[in-house]
C-alpha cells in the first residue's frame, strides 16, 4: 500500500509539473507566398512545372515552449505548371504547350518543433486540399486557335508536407515575421484514374500576432 501511495504521490508531482509548464498560446494572422509545382506521371507526357502564388490564414497553436500546432487554412494555392512537347505527324514537326491551370481550398494542420536555442522551427504533416481552378490549354504549332477546356473528375488533393521555418521578432515578441521553406509530397491524383501527382516547393511568409499569451 505504502508502494502504491508513494507511486501515486510521485505521478500527481509529475502531472503537477508538467502543467506548470505547459504553457497555452495563441498567435492568429495571415500567410502569403510562391510555390514551384513539379507534375509528373505515367499519364503526363513530359515533366512539366509551374510557378504559383498562394494566400491563407493562420492560427499557431502552442502547447510548451517548443511543442505546438500550426493550422493553415489556404484561401487559394496555385499549383499549375506546363510543358512542351514535340512530336511528327506524317513528316510534319509540331510542338504543343501544354498548360494546366490548376488551384485548391485548403486545410493544413502541421505539428510544429521549435529549437530550444534558436528561432527557428520544423514542421511536418497533413495537408487536404479541394479544387477550386481546374483548367486546361493546348497551344499547337501551325493551328490558328488553341484547345481549352475543364479538367474533370477532379480529386481531393491529399499531401504530405515537411519543412522548416524561421522566427523574426517586429517591435515585440508579441508581433512576428515566419519565413518558411517546405516540400510537399502530393500523395493522390490530381484526377482520377489519371496517373498524375504534384510535388510542390514552397517559400512562403507568415505575419502573425498573439491573441493568448
Amino acid at each position: 500500500m505504502k508502494k502504491l501511495s508513494f507511486a501515486v504521490i510521485i505521478c500527481l508531482i509529475l502531472v503537477t509539473a508538467f502543467t506548470a509548464q505547459a504553457q497555452f498560446k495563441l498567435a492568429i494572422g495571415g500567410i502569403t507566398g510562391f510555390n514551384l509545382s513539379i507534375h509528373s506521371g505515367s499519364d503526363v507526357q513530359s515533366t512539366g512545372t509551374g510557378l504559383g502564388f498562394a494566400i491563407g490564414g493562420q492560427a499557431d497553436m502552442s502547447f510548451s515552449k517548443n511543442i505546438g500546432i500550426v493550422t493553415t487554412l489556404y484561401f487559394y494555392d496555385g499549383r499549375g505548371g506546363s510543358y512542351t512537347n514535340s512530336y511528327n505527324y506524317y513528316g510534319t514537326n509540331y510542338t504543343s504547350d501544354v498548360s494546366a491551370s490548376v488551384g485548391y481550398f485548403e486545410i493544413e494542420p502541421l505539428f510544429k518543433y521549435t529549437l530550444p536555442s534558436a528561432p527557428i522551427y520544423i514542421i511536418g504533416g497533413p495537408s487536404i486540399g479541394f479544387a477550386v481552378q481546374n483548367s486546361y490549354d493546348v497551344k499547337t504549332s501551325g493551328q490558328s486557335a488553341s484547345q481549352k477546356g475543364t479538367l474533370q473528375d477532379m480529386n481531393a488533393r491529399f499531401e504530405l508536407k515537411a519543412g522548416a521555418g524561421y522566427t523574426y521578432y517586429v517591435i515585440s515578441r508579441d508581433l512576428r515575421l515566419n519565413g518558411q521553406f517546405t516540400f510537399g509530397y502530393g500523395v493522390s491524383n490530381v484526377q482520377s484514374n489519371v496517373n498524375w501527382k504534384i510535388m510542390t516547393f514552397a517559400l512562403h511568409t507568415a505575419i502573425e500576432f498573439d491573441v493568448i499569451k
